[in-house]
């Protein structure tokens, strides 16, 4: 038999927005975002409402209908949210891509999530247009996301112009099926193998994930917020552009990520709630400079997106001070974001990632897919619920490869569940995906982009850890087999990871080296046998093989 919840709580069936203003019980003119790096500069819930009314009538003007996507690629911003719920209120949908992806990798997100229009700032603009160019977006539907005043390069319009039209009501409704239907965002995650793909986040999808984090089991203490990462990230989205409005959590937020001004502001805005990854806690444990700030009001920290070595989390907390509880917790972008944690004052010391939230129903299956639901029995966590995605835009394949008969979404995370405490662990990982200073890279990705090299016969790639570096962090390592003959031969290391870093992100360099072999290990289908190159890296790292 599954975990099945032992508590519910009712979700509400109405549109976010109505759901996040219609019923405000704080002040509406107290500031909820604050730039961190000036806090003269902020919005308040009435000032956010007027923003949003007038942007959907800009939107509306300007040619966007319900059920178009609409792009935001930049950095962080206090008008971000403000976007992000302008688009969901004029029945669009939200996507949001990494400001420093190649046009190569815009071109793959635009076509994937169907991007009709983009929001970007003007040092983007050059990869935005190119990769619009390729995906069929004209110029015109280009909007330039000025918000740090920069000049607006000729040819296009400012994202302000969309203000000039006045204000109209965002879509309404009080349904359960709208509510379950109707896309709010795209987000993207790689599933558990594969090539990027559109995660959908329907109005349900958020509404629940608030509701079961802080309703159904409301905060021991006024939550006062640091944004550091991205805002298009899956983690970011329901925390940042959600959650603020509807409960009042003021929300200070940096542009992107620096240790120092990161610490500075945990201290001199007394941030009382933070969410990092394992990369942000390790900065933090190994800095000298944590020791001249003050992190009295910090009363919570989260660690996610992948795991914390329990020593790290220690020292974090050793850091931070007995003030602050350091936990973990379990999410990921088809869960809209958190699913497990620990709430209340609970402590935990054992590397747990807590316990599932309200409503969600939990099995662990086999390698064959059978029920092997058991306390301290390891398996693939399987999970369902009213916060989980219905599905992966336009990707059957995905989609019946992802989800069982009974309608449990596949984590590809192996964990088991402690039958003496209930709490449960994270112990290994099914799914091929890649964790790189918190973000997920698809070995997929960077095996799509070698295969593309005329002298590469074949590709794999696995994720490694380097024995000289104690964290967590893992590194891109590839297997290439080159076409015979002198061209291919010519081809090295140097050459191949070249030729990808002009065509990806920066954090997806292959960083763990690449191993030239005469031929790919298959199984008797085809299938590559990646956990053959596993042992082999091992060995090869061990021996002090290759040069990484």
């Amino acid at each position: 038999m599954p975990f099945l919840a032992e508590k519910t709580f009712k979700i509400p069936n109405k549109d976010i927005l109505s759901w996040i203003f219609d019923e405000q019980r704080h002040d509406v003119d107290k500031p909820i975002y604050i730039e961190a790096a000036d806090p003269s500069q902020s919005i308040s819930s009435r000032q956010a409402q007027s923003l949003i009314r007038k942007l959907i009538a800009g939107f509306r003007a300007h040619g966007v209908k319900p059920g178009d996507c609409v792009c935001i690629h930049s950095f962080n911003s206090i008008y971000y949210p403000i976007l992000f719920l302008a688009i969901v209120g004029c029945g669009a949908v939200f996507a949001g891509t990494n400001p420093s992806y190649t046009p190569f990798e815009l071109v793959h997100h635009f076509r994937t999530a169907r991007v009709n229009f983009v929001i970007t700032e003007p040092e983007m603009l050059a990869e935005v247009k190119n990769a619009a160019k390729e995906t069929g977006i004209p110029s015109s539907e280009i909007l330039i996301f000025d918000v740090q005043k920069q000049d607006v390069p000729s040819g296009f319009s400012s994202w302000s112009t969309l203000l000039t039209h006045g204000e109209e009501d965002w879509i309404r409704f009080d349904d359960e099926q709208l509510s379950k239907n109707t896309t709010a965002a795209r987000l993207f995650s790689s599933g558990t193998t594969g090539l990027p793909k559109a995660a959908v986040l329907t109005h349900q999808t958020f509404v629940a994930q608030h509701t079961l984090s802080y309703e159904a089991e409301p905060p021991v203490m006024q939550i006062i917020r640091l944004c550091y990462l991205p805002m298009y990230h899956a983690a970011m989205v329901p925390l940042t552009h959600v959650s603020p409005l509807r409960a009042y959590f003021p929300t200070y937020i940096m542009r992107r990520f620096e240790l120092e001004p990161f610490l500075s502001h945990v201290s001199r805005y007394h941030i009382s709630e933070l969410i990092v990854v394992p990369p942000v806690a390790l900065a933090i444990i190994k800095t000298p400079s944590a020791s001249k700030y003050s992190f009295e009001n910090l009363k919570w920290v989260g660690c996610g997106a992948a795991p914390l070595a329990l020593e790290n989390q220690l020292a974090l907390q050793k850091v931070l001070g007995p003030q602050t509880i350091v936990v973990q917790g379990w999410g990921m972008t088809e869960t809209c974001c958190i699913a497990m944690r620990f709430v209340g004052h609970e402590r935990d010391d054992t590397g747990s990632v807590g316990r599932p939230m309200y409503n969600l129903d939990l099995k662990l299956i086999d390698d064959e897919d059978q029920d092997i639901t058991a306390y301290d029995t390891r398996g693939e966590l399987c999970i369902r619920g009213p916060s989980i995605i219905p599905g992966y835009f336009d990707n059957p394949e995905a989609n019946a490869n992802s989800f069982t008969d009974d309608g449990y979404f596949k984590t590809g995370d192996i964990m088991y569940c402690s039958g003496s405490t209930k709490k449960w662990y994270i112990v290994d990982r099914k799914k091929e995906l890649i964790k790189i200073r918190g973000f997920q890279v698809a070995p997929g990705e960077i095996e799509a982009v070698l295969l593309s090299h005329p002298q590469v016969l074949d590709a794999a790639v696995i994720g490694i850890r380097k024995p000289s570096e104690p964290d967590e962090n893992e590194h891109p390592r590839a297997y290439v087999v080159r076409r015979p003959g002198p061209e291919g031969d010519a081809v090295n290391e140097e050459l191949l990871k070249s030729y990808c870093s002009s065509r990806l992100a920066k954090f997806k360099e292959i960083t763990g080296g690449i191993q030239f072999i005469d031929v790919m290990p298959r199984n008797p289908t085809g299938k590559i046998l990646k956990r053959v190159l596993r042992d082999m890296a091992k060995t090869e790292l061990s021996a002090g093989g290759p040069r990484i």
